[in-house]
Parts: structure tokens; C-alpha cells; sequence
């Protein structure tokens, strides 16, 4: 697609958008209503591509007590929650869980305001649905902590899977981390992101931040560095596009994400690179090579890697 037949900016300029002011904590995507269906809507399709079974992790004891690291909206908290009916669930995240309309919050949930990496300053009382949980949270004895998605985040994951780790229940704890490699892969499985400008400057700016887009598949080795055992990894493609798909949730999932990460990319590359101080047309260059290069294609996708870990005794 050549540049001047790329959409005009407003096709992705939804306003001013709102971020975390969490001092120290490197989230670069926002965390306003815009976001939170976002979030809420891919939160459905990753429910239908793994079956709708999202916990992996093969617990064999009653469940009291589980830990959801950087819930958004708390949508995996409350499956949790209903998955667990007689568990503590807690839901953390760096802030303030929105109100969704037509969610009932379940009882047995508990959301709390803070970061996982430093749990010693975070906020005492978030307000509305946020008490003051960190204290329950550091005394440990979970028997699952789990995490979704922290790619755009987390920024010293060795030390998160150290932290997690340590809250787990001796033996019979389990940390399930759910995430991605930032590599576009064609149908023959070759990487084709390599070659993309706009993406390796926005790589080497996430890293300079502690960021890592390899976390997907990098799990495994941090988990066994970090005394776990019993590793297991399942990897599950996800499409980019799906009208070449055969199956109907899979068609759903490739059609809906390849504009949504536009919509998601065209605000995420100034963010992760505003340390750089680029210039607005270099950004303006960049997220015109960002939407040619995001056209979907027949075998176009992303690994989505599902790691689990035990702790021992």
C-alpha cells in the first residue's frame, strides 16, 4: 500500500487518551474507557481460543487463595472468581478498576491498587473498589498467581517470577503467565517483523525502558531460574486476519484484532518512544509504515505461549 493511499489520521485519532501515573512503572498503553473495551473484547477471544478453559495449570488441591497480576478490568478475575467459588481472589494492577457495566463483581474478590514489583509502596486505599489489600497479598500462600498480557508492562520479569515465586504456596502453588512474542510470522512459521523500521526502533525503545517482547517464550527459562518446577509450555497461534480461516472463532479473532492493534499501535509508538524525542512527522512516518505492514495476509501470526510452574516444597 503506498503511503498516500494510507487512511487519514483521524481514522485512528480517538482524542487525548489517559495513562497510569504509577512512579517507576513502565505500562505504555492507556487505561481509559477506549482501552477498557478493548481489553474486555479481546478478553473474549482469547476465552474462545483456548476453549474456554484459561487455567492450564494442573492443581490437584482446593483452590483458597489466588492472585491476579495486573487485572485490567478484572474480566479474568471474576472467572476466576467463579471458577473458585470458596478461593480469596485477589485482582492487582497499577489502577483503579473500572466499573463494567452489567458485571456484578463476585464477593469473593478483593481488588487491589499497586505493583507487583513493589509491593512495600503501593497505594494504601485506591478508593471505590480498591481497599487496601497489599497486606494480604505479601503474606503469600497462593495457590495460583496468574498473569495475562504484561508484555507492554512488566519491566524486570525475572524478578516478578522471583516475586511470584515467593507467594506461592509451598508444593502445591502454581504461577501461569499468559503471553507473547512480538514476532510476525508468515505461514511458513519464517519471522517477517525483522524488516520492519518502524517496529525495531519501537523494540530497541521498549527495551531501553526493561521492557521485553520475547517474554512469551523467554517464561520458561525465567520460571526455572527462579526455583519453579514441573515447566510446562503450550503455544497457540494467533491469527492476523481470519478471513482465511476455517474455524468461526478464529475468523472472528483475525478480523477484529488487525484493527484494533492499528487503533492500539497508532498511540503506542509515541508513548514507547517518548524518552527518544522523535519528531512528529518521524512518528507520523512510523505509524504509516505501522498500518501497511499490519494488512493481514493468509498464514499471518503471533505466538501466544501459556507457561506454568510449581512451586516446590
Amino acid at each position: 500500500m503506498a503511503n498516500d493511499k494510507v487512511m487519514p489520521d483521524n481514522e485512528y485519532d480517538i482524542g487525548e487518551r489517559s495513562y497510569h501515573s504509577v512512579k517507576g512503572a513502565q505500562y505504555t498503553l492507556p487505561n481509559d474507557a477506549a482501552e477498557h473495551h478493548r481489553l474486555e473484547t479481546q478478553a473474549v477471544h482469547l476465552s474462545a481460543l483456548m476453549d474456554d478453559n484459561i487455567i492450564h495449570s494442573p492443581i490437584t488441591r482446593p483452590v483458597r487463595k489466588v492472585l491476579d497480576v495486573g487485572c485490567g478490568t478484572g474480566i479474568v478475575t471474576d472467572v476466576l472468581a467463579k471458577q473458585y467459588p470458596t478461593a480469596k481472589v485477589f485482582g492487582l494492577d497499577l489502577t483503579p478498576v473500572p466499573t463494567i457495566k452489567g458485571r456484578q463483581v463476585s464477593p469473593n474478590i478483593t481488588f487491589v491498587q499497586g505493583d507487583i514489583l513493589n509491593l512495600d509502596e503501593s497505594s494504601k486505599d485506591g478508593g471505590g473498589l480498591l481497599p487496601n489489600g497489599t497486606a494480604a497479598v505479601k503474606e503469600g500462600g497462593f495457590d495460583l498467581i496468574y498473569s495475562r498480557l504484561l508484555l507492554a508492562g512488566m519491566y524486570n520479569w525475572p524478578e516478578y517470577l522471583r516475586t511470584a515465586q515467593s507467594l506461592l504456596s509451598p508444593g502445591t502453588g502454581w504461577v501461569e503467565i499468559h503471553d507473547l512474542d512480538w514476532h510476525w510470522y508468515d505461514a511458513d512459521n519464517k519471522i517477517i517483523s525483522n524488516d520492519w523500521k518502524w517496529f525495531t526502533t519501537l523494540r530497541q525503545a521498549a527495551e531501553e525502558r526493561g521492557l521485553d517482547y520475547e517474554c512469551g517464550s523467554r517464561t520458561a527459562g525465567w520460571m526455572k531460574d527462579a526455583g519453579l518446577v514441573d515447566i510446562t509450555v503450550k503455544v497457540y497461534r494467533w491469527p492476523w486476519g481470519g478471513q482465511w480461516e476455517e474455524k468461526e472463532h478464529m475468523r472472528a479473532f483475525g478480523n477484529y484484532y488487525v484493527p484494533a492493534m492499528k487503533k492500539m499501535l497508532w498511540y503506542n509508538i509515541p508513548k514507547v518512544t517518548e524518552h527518544k524525542g522523535y519528531s512528529e512527522e518521524q512518528i507520523g512516518t512510523w505509524r504509516k509504515q505501522m498500518i501497511e505492514d499490519f494488512e493481514p495476509a493468509k498464514g499471518k501470526h503471533w505466538k501466544f505461549y501459556v507457561t506454568c510452574g510449581r512451586r516446590p516444597e
